[in-house]
């Protein structure tokens, strides 16, 4: 996922940190990598998380202040809205958005708080892996009742689409289809 997110915001220098936001950031330990290789590759992050666990966000937000971010304790829906217009260059859902009840809407309400430039880097399950074919009900990506969403390249497409967003070719490592996940980046129309 880091290499994704890097690629996602751009290789160039930034003079200004870059400004992530991590949906279901958990106990923070994606970001807390993340700040550390962009910061080998000589960028700065400004670690920003929601998590809807009260207990996680504690763990996390202890993290991210000390790297100079913060975590709202919200589900993602309402603490995308808390988010500032326009900040944030790249919205990360690592494993995320499977478990959004209203994927279309959470989509929308981050329109706004992306940079004009801003991506979404998202890893979900793959539901058209061969995997998934082979494994049927046994498929290792079917989690009940947690995973509410199950997504194939296509039908991610078209969510994206629906929902205001372009998503960028994917590599075909992007989507293996003997792999139980995929991964995407999303743009702005």
């Amino acid at each position: 996922m880091s290499e994704i997110a890097w690629s996602a915001v751009g290789k160039e220098s930034r003079v200004q940190p870059v400004r992530i936001l991590d949906i279901g950031c958990g106990t923070g330990n994606l970001m807390v990598d993340l700040v550390n290789r962009f910061a080998r590759l000589g960028g700065a992050v400004v670690p920003i998380g929601i998590e809807v666990s009260e207990a996680l966000s504690k763990k996390a937000n202890s993290r991210f202040r000390s790297l100079g971010g913060e975590v709202i304790f919200a589900n993602a829906l309402d603490g995308t809205v808390r988010s500032d217009i326009g900040t944030v260059d790249l919205i990360i859902m690592n494993s995320f958005l499977e478990h959004e009840a209203k994927p279309r809407v959470l989509l929308e309400n981050l329109t706004p708080v992306l940079a004009s430039d801003g991506a979404i880097a998202i890893k979900v399950p793959n539901f058209a892996s061969w995997n998934r074919v082979a494994r049927g009900a046994k498929w290792c990506g079917f989690r009940y009742p947690d995973h509410v969403n199950y997504f194939s390249p296509r039908t991610l497409k078209l969510l994206a689409e629906v929902s205001g967003y372009r998503m960028e070719p994917q590599h075909i490592t992007d989507r293996l289809p003997f792999s139980d996940n995929m991964y995407a980046v999303l743009r702005i129309k």
